[in-house]
C-alpha cells in the first residue's frame, strides 16, 4: 500500500533515479519504435516516392532518394553512428567520412531494398544499440570531443547524431508521403 493509505498495486516512480544514459536509451528506442511503425505503415507507392527535404537539406545536399532507400539508410546507418560514438569515449577523433559518396553508393547498391528486410534490421539493432547506450557511465555524457564537424560532447552526440538521425528522416519520409 502507498504511504497516505490509499490501496492498490504500489508503483515506485523510478524516473528520478534513472541514470542519464537510461533516458537516452529510451529517447532512442522512442524514435526508433516511431521510425518502426511509419516504415510499416508505408504502402508500395509510398515506399518507392522520392524523399523531401525536412526541415532543411542535409549535409548539404538534396533528398532525392526513395522513400525506402531512406528508411534501409537509417537502419544500415545507426550502428555505425554508435561505433563512432564508442570511438569518442575511447578517447580518440572519429575519421571524417564524406557522407554524399556513402549515401550515393547505399542508394546504388539498395534501390530495390524490401521494406521488411527493412523492419527487420531496424528491429534487429534496436535494443544493441540501446544496451550500448545504457552502458556509458553518466559521467562520460558531459566529456567534450573533437569531431570531423567540431567539438561536441557524447550526450550531443546522442542527441543529435544517433536519435536525430532517425527524426531527420522520418521527416523527410513524412513531407514526401503527405
Amino acid at each position: 500500500m502507498r504511504a497516505g493509505g490509499r490501496g492498490g498495486d504500489y508503483h515506485e516512480d523510478v524516473s528520478h533515479t534513472a541514470t542519464r544514459s537510461s533516458r537516452y536509451a529510451a529517447e532512442f528506442e522512442a524514435a526508433q519504435d516511431e521510425f518502426i511503425r511509419l516504415v510499416e505503415s508505408l504502402s508500395d507507392e509510398q515506399w518507392r516516392k522520392v524523399g523531401k527535404n525536412f526541415p532543411d537539406r542535409m549535409n548539404d545536399e538534396d533528398e532525392g532518394r526513395p522513400v525506402g532507400v531512406i528508411a534501409d539508410h537509417v537502419a544500415q546507418v545507426e550502428p555505425f553512428i554508435m561505433e563512432r560514438i564508442q570511438v569518442m569515449l575511447a578517447g580518440e577523433v572519429p575519421s571524417p567520412v564524406d557522407f554524399r559518396v556513402i549515401n550515393a553508393r547505399h542508394a546504388a547498391e539498395h534501390a530495390g531494398v524490401k521494406q521488411a528486410d527493412v523492419v527487420a534490421r531496424l528491429r534487429e539493432s534496436k535494443l544493441p544499440i540501446a544496451d550500448a547506450v545504457r552502458s556509458i557511465p553518466d559521467s562520460q555524457l558531459d566529456t567534450m570531443r573533437e569531431t570531423p564537424v567540431g567539438n561536441m560532447s557524447i550526450a550531443q552526440r546522442l542527441e543529435r547524431v544517433l536519435i536525430g538521425h532517425i527524426k531527420a528522416h522520418e521527416g523527410s519520409i513524412r513531407a514526401a508521403i503527405s
